[in-house]
């Protein structure tokens, strides 16, 4: 074999095609927000009843080769459905202004809106727009 297949006693080559990186940012109350990890944010956030959670997407990248397969699209859909099963109110990020594919992914299928144009954003002085999608939390 090519060694990609696998075999018993040859494991598998794996390699990583996609990621996204996010965080949630605490607001609110007194003082800085907290480090936490994952695990311990939902005991914290007992406690702190009156702080504000917002989701953010830093990042989403998917090798050009491994893109039209809806990988991109799981990866937003787990970081969205993590970030609103652990109490955030919103989830905003920033993509491009000119890239229209991914404007169309997030407004079209995500439905997020339109928050604010950021004027030179980029290093390469490219516009970009935040966008930010709002959860109902009544």
């Amino acid at each position: 074999t090519n060694g990609e297949e696998g075999t018993d006693d040859q494991p598998r080559k794996c390699e990583p095609v996609g990621c996204i990186v996010c965080k949630i940012d605490i607001e609110g109350g007194e003082g800085e927000s907290p480090d936490l990890d994952i695990h311990s944010l939902s005991a914290w956030k007992e406690q702190n009843k009156d702080m504000i959670y917002s989701g953010y997407i830093g990042m989403l990248a998917v090798q050009e080769e491994h893109r039209r397969f809806g990988l991109g699209t799981a990866l937003i859909h787990r970081a969205i459905y993590r970030m609103k099963e652990l109490g955030c109110e919103s989830i905003k990020l920033e993509t491009e202004a000119s890239n229209a594919k991914a404007m169309s992914l997030y407004e079209n299928r995500f439905g997020f809106i339109r928050e604010e144009l950021l004027k030179k954003y980029y290093l390469n002085w490219g516009d970009a727009y935040r966008l930010r999608l709002w959860f109902d939390t009544s």
